[in-house]
């Protein structure tokens, strides 16, 4: 502020020495002008009544007006120009009587028209005859009221431009002084001005920076002094109040960040005026400056938006569920109520919302009622197959040596059923627990492979499958549970064999590709349609239900291989096409952090 004031004042005093520097000169200039003016006009009425005289005497056209314009021209120290009045000129003191023929006529002159009208002339210009800057006085020649002629004189400007340049350059050393001494002068005074305005400016700084309570020590008795103890004053009762706010609002953030819930506001303009960051994190939110800001701009969520008008317009506060489908599918329990100001508790002002996620509760409750129901289908499914046929065999079947056997080995089948059933049951609770997963070991993946072969070799040969099996050399071991891992691969090849037909193929790979292990069993099989691939690793779920209980299958074999490679912490994919055949991808990493019991 101080070099501003400075600079306007600066500017302003420079204005005022300019402008007083161009009023002296154009007055010293005009009161120049002016004075020749008067001297010329009273020379060429003096000559004209000179020229009268002789025109009594002799005609005016015998005059030798040369003769006198050479004569008179010296001692006024001026030119002197003779005009007819049909605008030729027949005398003057620069140019001899020979070359006046050859001048031009000067009836078109402003100076001398006005004269030939009767009226003295008065004119600025350059002469192209004498190429100088002249100031030119016309004055009729009357004889006997009767326009003969104009005598008009001339003086150069040239002194008069030496005049100005003296009197600019002693206007612009004066200007130059006195700007110089006002310089000084106003500095100090606009240095004792913003002095305290300074203080006040840095104190109030600190203030913006946290240092409430600062205040400013100017000694003044005029409105300076009366700013600095208002200010003061302004400090005080600030630092009073931001500590009090401070302190509510440390009390609030600690409430708000200690709840695991989310929780947030809103006032009647759906714009938000409190939010904890358990509701930011629910809602994906990462701007943290959303107060004041639309719902719909932060959470971007219609169905709440139209949950929270209802409750607005309708007042149908209380407890509800949502189900919203941004930023992804939640299932959400809503406690709200409305804000009520303190001193009027009949005017509400807003919303308050208490959220609650619970999409995996429910999904946790619609899987127990999924499986509770395909385990009861599946047990029941057995277990009313052997207990028709054991009230057979008691009604008289067991006479019948052939029936009883065929009916016995029936039962046989449903029993191992029954054990394959409740076997993966145990095996998937356990996997699930981790209770199988406490024992790490290195494995070596070729011996695995060759292990199973024995096994498997025999399942594929039954149905003159070809089945070979591929492992790049020096795979590097991984660690983990063997028995797990050998069950794993053990389940996806036998899968593979159920669901190829005879005459088909299966190729077992194993290789390594920067940080991981690929495990992959192909198939040429009867594939599985697009559809059913995303629900594949389900439990109990079955593409053909028909078909895969009339192979064998509990429906818990892939759901169990799924859990056996996250607890490797990898992942698997598959790859099908129907009628062509299928290809699970198993990834696991070779690095595997040790999990805690």
């Amino acid at each position: 502020m101080q070099k501003k004031i400075f600079v306007t004042y600066t500017i302003l005093i420079l204005i005022g020495i300019i402008l007083t520097g161009l009023l002296t000169l154009n007055f010293v200039r005009n009161s120049y002008v002016e004075n020749m003016e008067n001297k010329l006009i009273t020379n060429a009425s003096l000559m004209n009544q000179f020229i009268k005289e002789q025109a009594e005497k002799n005609s005016f056209e015998d005059i030798d007006f040369s003769q006198y314009a050479n004569a008179y021209g010296g001692q006024i120290d001026a030119r002197i120009t003779f005009i007819n009045k049909e605008g030729k000129v027949i005398g003057d003191s620069e140019i001899s009587s020979t070359m006046l023929s050859e001048i031009e006529n000067h009836s078109y002159r402003p100076e001398v028209k006005k004269a030939l009208k009767g009226e003295v002339g008065k004119s600025e210009r350059w002469s192209t005859t004498t190429e100088t800057d002249y100031i030119y006085i016309a004055v009729p020649i009357k004889i006997e009221n009767k326009i003969y002629g104009v005598t008009r004189l001339a003086l150069p400007l040239t002194e008069m431009k030496k005049l100005n340049y003296e009197l600019f350059q002693n206007t612009l050393i004066a200007a130059m002084c006195g700007l110089l001494v006002t310089t000084i002068l106003g500095y100090r005074f606009v240095n004792n001005v913003a002095k305290p305005i300074k203080k006040i400016t840095k104190t109030a700084k600190k203030i913006a920076n946290g240092n409430f309570g600062d205040k400013v020590y100017i000694k003044s008795n005029d409105e300076i002094g009366i700013l600095v103890e208002t200010f003061n004053i302004m400090s005080e009762k600030l630092n009073e109040t931001i500590s009090e706010i401070q302190d509510k609002n440390t009390k609030l953030q600690s409430t708000l960040g200690s709840m695991n819930e989310a929780l947030f506001a809103i006032d009647k303009s759906y714009k938000i005026i409190l939010i904890n960051p358990v509701a930011m994190a629910l809602f994906h939110v990462e701007d943290e400056d959303v107060y004041g800001k639309h719902i719909l701009e932060v959470v971007r969520n219609n169905k709440l938006h139209d949950v929270l008008k209802d409750i607005i317009h309708n007042k149908n506060v209380g407890e509800r569920e949502v189900i919203i489908d941004y930023p992804e599918t939640k299932i959400l329990k809503l406690y709200t109520n409305f804000i009520r100001l303190d001193m009027d508790p009949n005017r509400i002002i807003g919303v308050m919302a208490l959220i609650q996620d619970v999409t995996e509760m429910r999904k946790l409750e619609n899987m127990r009622t999924e499986f509770v129901a395909n385990v009861s289908h599946e047990l029941k499914t057995p277990l009313t197959s052997i207990s028709g046929f054991i009230e057979t065999l008691k009604n008289g079947a067991m006479e019948n040596e052939k029936v009883r056997n065929r009916f016995l080995d029936i039962i046989d089948i449903e029993t191992e059923r029954l054990t394959r059933l409740i076997d993966d049951l145990l095996t998937l609770s356990a996997i699930e627990k981790h209770k199988l997963n406490s024992k790490r070991e290195e494995i070596i993946i070729k011996e695995i492979i060759d292990e199973m072969n024995i096994m498997t070799q025999s399942l594929a040969n039954q149905k003159h499958i070809t089945y070979s099996t591929e492992v790049e050399a020096n795979l590097p071991p991984i660690n983990g549970n063997r028995d797990l891992f050998k069950q794993m691969i053990l389940n996806l090849v036998e899968n593979a064999i159920k669901y190829t037909p005879e005459g088909g193929a299966i190729k077992v790979l194993s290789y390594k590709r920067y940080d991981n292990v690929y495990f992959v069993v192909k198939d040429t099989g009867i594939g599985i349609p697009k559809e059913h691939i995303p629900r594949l690793f389900e439990r109990f779920y079955r593409v053909d239900k028909a078909r895969s209980r009339k192979i064998g299958g509990t429906g818990l074999g892939l759901a169990i291989v799924k859990h056996i490679v996250l607890s490797f912490d990898g992942e698997i994919k598959v790859n099908s096409k129907l009628g062509k055949g299928s290809e699970f991808v198993v990834r696991i990493p070779i690095k595997i952090r040790e999990k805690q019991n």
